[in-house]
C-alpha cells in the first residue's frame, strides 16, 4: 500500500501538472572562480590538483570549463576523475565533445564518471554513445550508462534498460531501476513488478538485496503516480468546461515560504564504497519545480566511488512541498545531505 505521503505528491501532481523534457541542467548566475582553485590546477601535488577540480565543480564555476577540459589529460588518474566530474556539474556544452574524446581513458573509475557527466550535460547527441556502452565489460561504466539515459529520459533506451534488469552487476540493476522510473514508460510497470517477485533469487548480501527492493517500490510509485497523472489529463481533456465559481477576494501575504522535505530517500552504497568502505556525506543542491517534484539536482560536495551518482538519483526521488508566495507555488533550489 502507497504511504500517506506518496498520495499527496499524486495529488499535487494531478492538481498542478508536471515539467516535461531531460534532465539536461539548467543555466545559473556564473560563479567566479577563484583565482587560488585556477592556480591550484597547475600545482605540481596531485592531491591539491583534484580538490581544486572537486571544489570548481562543486561551485559551478564556468570559468573553469576550459582548465578542466585540459585536466582530464592530467598524468594523475585521480583528477582526471575529478576533472570529469566538475565538468558534469557545471554543464556547459564546450565539455561535451572533451569528455567524449576522454572515453578512451584506460581507468575504469575515471570512464565511468565521464559517462555520468555526460548523462548530466544532457546532450542528445551523446545518447547513441550512451546506448552502446550500456553493454560495457565494466560495471561501473554500465551503470553510469543507465544513470545517463534515464537523466536524459530517452524513451528509446527503455528495451535495452529492461534488458539489464537480471545484469550481473546489482549496482547496475539498481541504477536501471532507477532509470525506468525516470523515463516513465508505463510497460516498465510489469516488468518493475517482476522484478519484486524474482527478488529472493538474487544472489547479494540482505543489505544489498534490500536496497534493491526499496528502489523498485519507489520507482513503482513513481511510475503509478505518472499513469494517473496521464489518465486525469485525458479525463480532463474530455470533460466539458465548468464556469469559475467564487468571487470573493482572497489575499495572501508577499513572504516567500520555503521548500519542504515532505519524502525522503536513502539510497543504497555501491558495491565499491561497500568494499572500500567509504562513509560520509554528499552534499546536493535540488531545484524543486512549483508543483513539489525535483526536477535537476547536481553536487556541491562529494565522496566518489559512484556515491554521488546515487545520491543526485535519489535527490530526483524526494518529494516537497513546493515554495509558496501570494498563494502560488514557486520554482526554488534546495540544499539536501545526503548520508552514507
Amino acid at each position: 500500500m502507497r504511504s500517506k505521503t506518496f498520495k499527496k505528491f499524486a495529488a499535487v501532481l494531478i492538481a498542478i501538472g508536471t515539467v516535461s523534457g531531460g534532465f539536461a541542467q539548467v543555466a545559473v548566475k556564473p560563479v567566479a572562480a577563484p583565482p587560488a582553485l585556477l592556480s591550484a590546477l597547475k600545482s605540481k601535488d596531485a592531491a591539491a590538483r583534484r580538490d581544486a577540480a572537486n571544489r570548481l565543480g562543486g561551485m559551478r564555476a564556468r570559468e573553469a570549463v576550459r582548465p578542466l577540459i585540459e585536466a582530464l589529460l592530467d598524468k594523475d588518474a585521480g583528477v582526471r576523475e575529478a576533472a570529469a566530474f566538475a565538468l558534469g556539474q557545471i554543464a556547459d556544452r564546450r565539455a561535451n565533445e572533451p569528455l567524449l574524446t576522454a572515453l578512451s581513458d584506460k581507468d575504469e573509475e575515471v570512464r565511468a564518471t565521464i559517462v555520468f557527466s555526460l548523462g548530466m550535460l544532457g546532450e542528445r547527441k551523446s545518447i547513441k554513445v550512451l546506448s552502446n556502452l550500456l553493454d560495457d565489460g565494466s560495471a561501473a561504466v554500465r551503470s553510469s550508462a543507465t544513470v545517463g539515459l534515464g537523466l536524459m529520459q530517452d524513451d528509446d533506451a527503455v528495451d535495452e534498460i529492461i534488458d539489464i534488469l537480471d545484469d550481473p552487476s546489482i549496482d547496475v540493476r539498481y541504477d536501471a531501476v532507477w532509470a525506468l522510473a525516470q523515463i516513465g514508460e508505463p510497460d516498465a510497470l510489469d516488468h518493475l513488478k517482476a522484478v519484486l517477485v524474482n527478488l529472493d533469487l538474487v544472489k547479494v548480501d540482505d543489505a544489498a538485496l534490500e536496497g534493491l527492493r526499496q528502489a523498485v517500490q519507489n520507482s513503482m510509485e513513481i511510475l503509478q503516480a505518472k499513469s494517473e497523472l496521464r489518465s486525469t489529463r485525458k479525463r480532463r481533456a474530455n470533460a466539458p468546461s465548468q464556469p469559475a465559481g467564487g468571487s470573493g477576494k482572497v489575499s495572501y501575504s508577499m513572504e516567500l515560504h520555503p521548500a519542504k522535505v515532505v519524502q525522503s530517500v536513502q539510497p543504497a552504497p555501491t558495491e565499491r564504497a561497500v568494499k572500500a568502505r567509504i562513509r560520509g556525506t554528499v552534499g546536493i543542491r535540488v531545484l524543486i519545480a512549483a508543483d513539489g517534484r525535483a526536477v535537476r539536482a547536481y553536487v556541491t560536495r562529494r565522496l566518489g566511488y559512484g556515491l554521488d551518482q546515487r545520491a543526485v538519483e535519489a535527490a530526483m526521488q524526494y518529494k516537497f512541498d513546493p515554495a509558496m508566495q501570494a498563494g502560488l507555488p514557486q520554482t526554488t533550489w534546495m540544499d539536501l545531505e545526503i548520508r552514507y
